[in-house]
């Protein structure tokens, strides 16, 4: 047992993973690395390897590379510290075969570099097999497809568009299609939404954070963290703070508003500046 740490840690020193590491193809060295799997359980091993480290994650849309930065949630992992900006890369070999190359921005090629990137490796190779092992043994049912979660944590919102941005409102739309039956968004308010209502879509709030007013219809009501209402369609709505507060919202509309057709009772606030901070 000894004979093997000694090796697995001159085998880190040098670039690479301990010897025959799982769902790695060899030789396993360097920035880029081939892991045996599908593309999208390779991406999603990255990325978990990133939350390993606490490093903050911006993902390209088409899922082949991520930056994962240094942020105030990041910790060193023994005496390796992550100190700089990694981008990661996945491409697919073939069907079986997927290449992830790691660099450093500024690619140094000094030791720390290569400890860094060489745990950020053993990592995503740990997830790989940590996840497959998790994975259900029911086979696949006809009817059933392949797809990915949407996953939106709070450090991803000020990288994403806004869909609407005014002094009091900013909205990112998760995932918007209009040809979907719902779309989901969140909302952070620091002010009001003024007396309007949709005509063709009902839209479900859960206040997540904060306290707002809401004016539904004729009945007030006021709602707190973990509350959760439905406002029907076509039906009036105002939402309040108090001053100096701010509250967060997940609303979910069925099916999607068309802004276009949204009636506003009173008129609605000139947009911020764009660029301002959410």
């Amino acid at each position: 047992m000894l004979a093997v740490a000694v090796l697995s840690m001159s085998a880190l020193a040098q670039g690479k993973s301990p010897a025959n590491p799982p769902n790695v193809k060899q030789p396993n060295e360097g920035n880029a690395r081939t892991y045996l799997g599908a593309a999208d359980e390779v991406y999603a091993s990255a990325l978990q390897a990133a939350g390993d480290f606490g490093l903050d994650v911006a993902k390209a849309p088409d899922g082949s590379l991520f930056i994962a930065s240094p942020g105030p949630w990041t910790r060193p992992v023994g005496a390796i510290n992550f100190t700089r900006t990694f981008i990661v890369r996945v491409r697919t070999l073939n069907k079986t075969e997927v290449e992830v190359s790691v660099e450093e921005e500024g690619k140094p090629k000094d030791a720390p570099a290569i400890e860094r990137v060489s745990a950020f490796h053993e990592h995503v190779a740990n997830a790989l097999a940590e996840n497959r092992s998790k994975k259900p043994v029911a086979p696949r049912h006809p009817q059933e497809t392949q797809g990915e979660p949407l996953v939106v944590k709070p450090g991803d919102l000020p990288a994403m568009r806004l869909s609407e941005e005014t002094e009091d409102l900013r909205v990112w739309d998760l995932g918007f299609d209009r040809t979907k039956p719902v779309n989901t968004s969140v909302w952070r308010l620091a002010g009001r939404v003024p007396l309007h209502f949709t005509p063709t879509s009902e839209r479900r709030f859960l206040v997540t954070e904060g306290t707002v007013h809401m004016m539904v219809g004729s009945r007030a009501v006021v709602l707190s963290s973990g509350d959760f209402v439905v406002v029907p369609r076509a039906v009036r709505l105002q939402i309040d703070l108090e001053p100096g507060m701010r509250a967060a919202l997940f609303v979910v509309e069925s099916p999607p508003v068309d802004d276009l057709k949204t009636v506003w009772l009173e008129p609605k606030d000139k947009p911020a500046p764009t660029g301002s901070a959410p």
